[in-house]
């Protein structure tokens, strides 16, 4: 999550690009900043511990039901199966933030952002091709047994199960899932309060240093759901964050970032897979203790500017470092901690527009800064490619 604190610098002439479209985050001494963004990305991919793309879902695509997943289908021999699964998924997404910022001085300003949101997951579902079917005089109150089973071949003139059935199996007490279908998810997010520092300054250049701290208030993922997205991980962290702006010659300019993230260990309630299991059962669901990878992020633009217009083009990456679990009973977490470390690579093309001079010269009310921006993800690990549209506003009273 980026450390936006909204920032401008009063001046009419000369400013400096990392101003004039608020580049830098320091606030004006004295003065209150307001940013307010809009997000909207979606996808259908993402890469896995190889880095290849793969389809949403994936997992639960082509599996085979048989007593590889089911172990009560063992006495109907190997060739058994319920049927043959089917799916996609699309996670679309819309998030707001709103940023406030105050300069305590020329060089100090602290802040703090409020994000919030909603988060779908487009899901298609469905099982066919199965061999076996419901028994008609299956007694669920007695245990199964030779001569009370729950399913016949469908050689004997059953149906075979179809998606409802299965839908049925999940949620039924063993399993204990809420059905496989499309989810939406609004809520707050995790707020973050910071402070930013500028420790060097030049007429051309500065460093700006900022640290954060995350709130985990977002409702954590619901161990019942298999394909709900939450709207963020809901732990507390620390973040540290170095930023160097640069103006060159020709209207040219430079920004580079660099970040790290310090997760903070929390409280979790997850189902703990036994390794290889795609349903885990809901006898599996314990209380966690849960440390999520730590991260950094790299960012480096180069921008042009022309009168009050800025193009820019982005390079970003992101690394993660693996999840750890710890189980109170000593339960094998192995699964839940596999495949959680990665990368992300993206770029970004971004456009903005001053109105500081437009403002200066009393042709708006309050001096605005419009940035509108697309970032797509080209190579990942671990990861979601992500297609993302941003628009911003940032004021300053």
């Amino acid at each position: 999550m980026f450390l936006l604190c909204s920032s401008m610098v009063f001046a009419q002439e000369g400013l400096p690009t990392a101003s004039q479209h608020a580049l830098s985050n320091l606030a004006p001494k004295g003065n209150f900043v307001l940013r307010v963004e809009g997000k909207t990305r979606n996808t259908q991919f993402s890469y896995n511990n190889n880095g290849d793309k793969v389809r949403l879902g994936s997992e639960l695509d082509a599996v085979s039901l048989d007593q590889s997943i089911f172990s009560s289908l063992a006495p109907f021999g190997v060739g058994a199966s319920l049927g043959t699964t089917s799916s996609s998924m699309e996670f679309e997404s819309e998030r707001g933030e709103i940023s406030f910022g105050y300069g305590v001085t020329e060089d100090l300003t602290v802040g703090i952002i409020f994000p919030f949101g909603t988060v779908r997951n487009k899901v298609d579902f469905s099982v066919s091709g199965g061999n076996l079917g419901k028994n008609p005089f299956y007694n669920a109150q007695v245990a199964p047994s030779a001569t009370n089973v729950p399913y016949l071949p469908t050689s004997m003139g059953v149906a075979p199960l179809n998606t409802a059935d299965i839908q049925e199996i999940l949620t039924s007490p063993t399993y204990g899932y809420k059905p496989i279908a499309s989810t939406r998810t609004t809520s707050l997010a995790d707020p973050t309060i910071g402070l930013l520092y500028q420790a060097a300054k030049t007429k051309d250049a500065s460093l700006i240093i900022s640290t954060g701290f995350d709130i985990g208030i977002a409702k954590e993922d619901d161990p019942d759901n298999l394909v709900d997205v939450p709207i963020n991980n809901g732990n507390s962290a620390f973040r540290l964050r170095a930023e160097y702006y640069k103006n060159l010659d020709y209207g040219l300019d430079l920004f580079a970032k660099a970040e790290y993230g310090v997760e903070f260990e929390d409280k979790v309630t997850k189902r703990v897979p036994k390794e290889g299991e795609v349903l885990a059962p809901k006898s599996s669901t314990e209380k966690l203790s849960r440390d999520l990878g730590d991260y950094q992020s790299y960012e480096l633009a180069f921008g042009k500017s022309f009168d009050n217009w800025r193009v820019a083009g982005h390079l970003y990456r992101l690394e993660k470092e693996g999840d750890n679990y710890t189980s109170d009973i000593g339960t094998d977490v192995s699964a839940l901690e596999k495949n959680t470390n990665g990368y992300v690579n993206q770029w970004e093309l971004e456009a903005s527009w001053s109105g500081i001079e437009a403002w200066s010269k009393g042709n708006l009310a309050m001096p605005l800064i419009v940035s509108l921006a697309y970032k797509d993800t080209f190579s990942g690990k671990n990861g979601l490619e992500w297609k993302e549209l941003y628009f911003r506003v940032t004021s300053f009273f």
